[in-house]
């Protein structure tokens, strides 16, 4: 049965971790869509900062936000914490519950356990808003009142010395030692399965028969976990194709794959993101697909009905017809109420006149007081208007399959749309970036505070720093590492600061770009001088490379799980990638409206457009310069999204 929630032990690993990259960085932004809340924040994998009360708190690749916070908690950390800095991200005793601190004093308590909530604490510990409010045997949580912790485990088992551990297994009531784990320590019970078997010990051994020995090899194998799990990696367990749990240390089972992850953050956003894939809601599309299952099926029904009984009736007009002279005498008989009548005569109701004719084997039903002449028209006509009603039914039927049809295909897309939104980001993504033709990774800051933390965090002595010659630019590095990276590619790498600069929005035709190497790059400034946020001094020889004309490239192109990426950059790195791709200009088009235009221009031209039109404008808009305009478009090579080469040469560290 797949894990539904992080236990102590993941809590543990993912706060040993999460204080290396969250400490310090600021919060840009709250999100919240129902109980689940986003940061915005960066860390060493993801951008969003997931919260989830009684289930998780990771990084995540695949959060996209769908519009401003829904809920009560979202809107107060937004008004409260945003623009912030995180100062210290804890674990409360050896439980699932996470405090995150702000700089302004706020926590943001995560409980993980059952009936959990997530709460926004004052810096003099009231309850400022919560995603829930209660009232229990052990606590009451009511905002404006001083928030209260639910009872909790304080003690690390797995840090327990042999005669403390063998005592407390020895005195547990449980039936096998996996319980006794589980119920008298506390310990997670995919741990505790793991620990066993390190040991090689018997899962369903009697607690009581447990010796010091078993007991020593035991708490080793426990302090081996908690030490594994504070290395920071995750291991994700897939059973039968799907994901089923997400573990700081790597278990040791035979009958399952187990994939490894640099970051335990990763194993967790790959299994609850196919969680909420599989507990997503039955859509509005898909509930009128069911209703328009269940037309068919009645128009279907109908059409169906109405021909048979069409049929039915005209048999029995011409068996009348056929019969004529023995119907006619028959229903004179009846009239007349002569006796005995002719054997024909099935059955008569006196009261209502319907009278039965057995017309070998065929049975017509008459009235008393219509000739066969007027019975035979009767029957005739009635059978006509069933096969109209069949017709229309039938018409009905094709109408709705043809809706129905439509219906599956948007379907189809929102279901790509859902995959395409929840795609696991590269942590480049965050910035500006492109792939060179020969494999070089280029990113750029996309303000300021990026452009600090691009040369401060990843550029290197032997890397390449580039700029456009104007102020308002971003900083690019060319991850190089002492490789030779090609004129070529330093130009389609300039490319980065030209568009993104002050240059597009002021309608320039062409800007200048130089590069320098990481080692000329410094953030002293001259004595007597000051240098600004994103601001940086380059010693030395400038290299300027050709005046770089302002026009953007921007393609759709799909990863490795065939979801579209957008991709940008000059023609010589787009079209390769791309199913198809727009040439842009610095013109007039908000950047909203031009999103959808180029999405629009863009499946125009590619072989399957619903898969460009999968793509969220957003996602568009975001790899925008700022307004523009189309210059054309085109289908692409489609051969996929480029990723940075694996050769020789440094790839960075996403920390």
């Amino acid at each position: 049965m797949a894990r539904r929630s992080m236990s102590a032990l993941d809590v543990f690993a993912w706060v040993s971790a999460a204080r290396g990259y969250l400490m310090g960085e600021r919060v840009d932004n709250i999100y919240q869509e129902g109980n689940l809340l986003a940061l915005r924040v960066r860390g060493r994998y993801g951008d969003h900062l997931l919260v989830e009360p009684s289930v998780r708190v990771h990084m995540s690749s695949r959060f996209r936000p769908q519009g401003p916070p829904e809920g009560g908690l979202g809107r107060a950390l937004r008004d409260t914490v945003r623009g912030q800095r995180i100062t210290d991200v804890k674990q409360v005793g050896f439980d699932r519950v996470v405090e995150v601190v702000f700089e302004g004093g706020h926590r943001l308590i995560v409980e993980l356990l059952p009936r959990g909530v997530a709460a926004l604490v004052t810096p003099s510990g009231l309850l400022q808003a919560s995603t829930s409010y209660l009232e229990a045997k052990d606590r009451v949580l009511r905002r404006g009142q001083r928030y209260l912790y639910p009872p909790l485990r304080l003690d690390d088992p797995f840090s327990l010395p042999p005669d403390r551990l063998l005592s407390n297994i020895v005195s547990s009531r449980a039936s096998d030692l996996v319980r006794s784990l589980v119920l008298s320590l506390g310990i997670p019970g995919e741990a505790a399965e793991e620990a066993i078997r390190r040991a090689q010990l018997s899962p369903t051994m009697k607690p009581q028969d447990l010796t010091a020995q078993q007991a020593e090899l035991l708490s080793q194998s426990l302090r081996s976990i908690r030490e594994e799990a504070s290395a920071g990696r995750g291991y994700l367990v897939i059973a039968g194709g799907r994901p089923v749990e997400a573990d700081p240390f790597r278990p040791t089972v035979s009958e399952a794959e187990v994939k490894e992850f640099e970051t335990l953050d990763e194993a967790l956003d790959e299994l609850f993101s196919a969680h909420a894939r599989e507990a997503s809601a039955p859509s509005r599309l898909e509930a009128e697909r069911q209703r328009l299952l269940r037309s068919l099926e009645a128009a279907k029904r109908e059409s169906m009905e109405y021909a048979q009984r069409a049929e039915e009736l005209e048999a029995q007009a011409n068996a009348l017809a056929s019969h004529y002279e023995a119907a006619q005498s028959a229903i004179e008989c009846v009239r007349r109420k002569a006796g005995e009548c002719s054997p024909i005569v099935k059955s008569f109701n006196r009261s209502s006149g319907d009278l039965v004719l057995d017309l070998e084997g065929v049975e017509v039903g008459v009235k008393v007081y219509e000739d066969v002449d007027e019975a035979v028209k009767r029957l005739y006509r009635e059978a006509g208007e069933l096969r109209a009603k069949s017709q229309r039914a039938a018409s009905a039927e094709a109408e709705v399959k043809e809706r129905l049809a439509r219906l599956e295909e948007e379907l189809r897309l929102q279901e790509l749309r859902e995959r395409a939104r929840r795609r696991k980001r590269e942590w480049y993504e965050r910035y500006h970036w492109l792939v060179t033709s020969s494999g070089f990774l280029a990113i750029g800051g996309r303000d300021a505070d990026q452009n600090e933390s691009i040369v401060r965090k990843y550029l290197r002595d032997d890397d390449i720093f580039l700029h456009a010659d104007i102020h308002g630019a971003p900083a690019v590095v060319v991850f190089a590492s002492g490789c030779g990276v090609p004129e070529d590619d330093i130009e389609e790498a300039a490319v980065l600061t030209a568009a993104y600069s002050r240059a597009w929005k002021g309608g320039m035709g062409y800007v200048n770009v130089y590069w320098a190497m990481g080692s000329q790059v410094s953030k002293s400034p001259p004595a007597g001088e000051y240098l600004t946020k994103g601001a940086f001094m380059v010693y030395g020889k400038k290299n300027y490379v050709q005046p770089i004309r302002l026009e953007l490239y921007l393609g759709v192109a799909f990863d490795e799980e065939g979801l579209p990426v957008v991709v940008v950059g000059p023609k010589s790195v787009v079209a390769p990638q791309s199913l198809s791709y727009v040439r842009l200009v610095p013109g007039d088009e908000k950047v909203e409206e031009l999103s959808l235009e180029v999405l629009e221009a863009m499946a125009k031209q590619a072989p399957s457009p619903d898969l460009v039109r999968s793509l969220d404008p957003s996602e568009v808009a975001a790899r925008l310069p700022g307004r523009g305009r189309i210059a054309g478009a085109w289908r692409g090579e489609g051969r996929g999204v480029r990723r940075p080469s694996a050769s020789p040469c440094r790839t960075p560290s996403t920390g």
